[in-house]
C-alpha cells in the first residue's frame, strides 16, 4: 500500500513539474478592445519592479493614439484627441496634460526600441487594464461596457493540445494525429484571415512548448511564404531535448502544413532535393 501511495505522489510531482516546466515561460501577451497586439522586432517583459513594459509605438497605435519621440531630452509624447501624455526614459515622474504624476517604475530605450510600462500610459488615455498571470495576458480595453456584446469574441482563452497551449481564438489548426509517426498536426493558410497574426500564434504555440529558440527557427522559414503562390520548401527542425523532429511540409498553395513527428522517428531525407535539415547540436 506504502508503495503505492509512493507511486501516486512522485507521479503527481512529475506531472506539475513538467506543467510548470512547458508553460513557465509563456511569451508576454497585449490585446487591446479584444484584438491581439503583434510585436515584430521587440518583445514586452516585465521588468525588475513587476511591471509590463511594451514597445510604445504597437500598443499606442492599437488605442489610437499617436507617438512622437524627442531624442535631444529623451521624451516620448503620447497623444490621444484631447489627451497628451509625455514620458522621459529613466524617470518616474510623467505628465498627463501638464499635471505631474508618479510612477512606480520608469521608461527605458532597449533593442532600439522605447519601451514603457503599459499600465500607466493605458490608463493614463482613459483605458481599463486588467493582467491575467495564468496566461501571462495584459488585456485593454477603451470600449463601454454596454458596447461589447455578449456575442463579441473573447480573447486570451486557452485549450491544451498535446503539450501545446493554443489560443481558442486563433485561426490556425492544431490537432491530435492518428499517425503512427506524427504526434501533433499545426496549419497556417495565407488564404485565411490574419495570415500575421496566425503566425504569432504559431510561434506562441510552438514557444509554449519547444522554446524560444526552436519557435523563431520555425517563424523565420514560414515567413518566406509571401503570396499564395510562393514555393516554400521543405525543412526539418530536431528538437534535442525531446528527441523529435518538426516538419514543415513544402507549399506550392496556400496550406503550410507543420508536424510534430513522434519521439525517435528519424525522417528518410533522400527522397528531397530540396529539403533543408537541421540536426541541431
Amino acid at each position: 500500500m506504502k508503495k503505492i501511495v509512493l507511486f501516486i505522489t512522485v507521479s503527481v510531482i512529475m506531472l506539475m513539474a513538467f506543467t510548470t516546466t512547458s508553460f513557465a515561460q509563456l511569451p508576454l501577451r497585449v490585446v487591446v478592445n479584444g484584438n491581439r497586439v503583434n510585436f515584430p522586432d521587440a518583445e514586452p517583459f516585465i521588468d525588475d519592479n513587476g511591471r509590463t513594459q511594451v514597445p510604445v509605438r504597437f500598443v499606442s497605435e492599437a488605442l489610437g493614439a499617436e507617438v512622437s519621440w524627442e531624442g535631444s531630452i529623451k521624451t516620448v509624447t503620447i497623444s490621444q484627441r484631447d489627451k497628451e501624455i509625455k514620458i522621459v526614459i529613466g524617470k518616474k515622474d510623467y505628465t498627463i496634460n501638464g499635471e505631474k504624476s508618479l510612477m512606480d517604475t520608469e521608461a527605458l530605450l532597449k533593442e532600439d526600441r522605447t519601451f514603457v510600462p503599459i499600465r500607466f500610459v493605458s490608463e493614463g488615455l482613459g483605458a481599463r487594464v486588467d493582467w491575467d498571470p495564468a496566461v501571462r495576458t495584459v488585456y485593454i480595453d477603451t470600449r463601454e461596457k454596454g458596447d461589447i456584446k455578449d456575442d463579441t469574441p473573447k480573447d486570451g482563452g486557452f485549450e491544451e493540445v498535446n503539450g501545446f497551449l493554443v489560443p481558442k481564438d486563433t485561426n490556425i489548426i492544431v490537432v491530435n494525429s492518428s499517425s503512427d509517426i506524427i504526434e501533433t498536426s499545426i496549419s497556417i493558410n495565407i488564404l485565411r484571415p490574419n495570415f500575421e497574426q496566425q503566425i504569432g500564434d504559431l510561434v506562441f504555440v510552438i514557444e509554449s512548448r519547444f522554446g524560444k529558440d526552436i519557435a523563431n527557427e520555425i517563424e523565420k522559414h514560414v515567413r518566406q511564404k509571401k503570396s499564395r503562390w510562393t514555393y516554400l520548401p521543405e525543412k526539418y527542425i530536431y528538437v534535442k531535448e525531446t528527441n523529435q523532429y518538426i516538419w514543415i511540409s513544402r507549399s506550392e498553395a496556400g496550406d503550410i502544413p507543420i508536424d510534430i513527428m513522434v519521439p525517435g522517428y528519424v525522417p528518410d531525407t533522400s527522397q528531397y532535393d530540396d529539403i533543408v535539415v537541421e540536426w541541431g547540436n
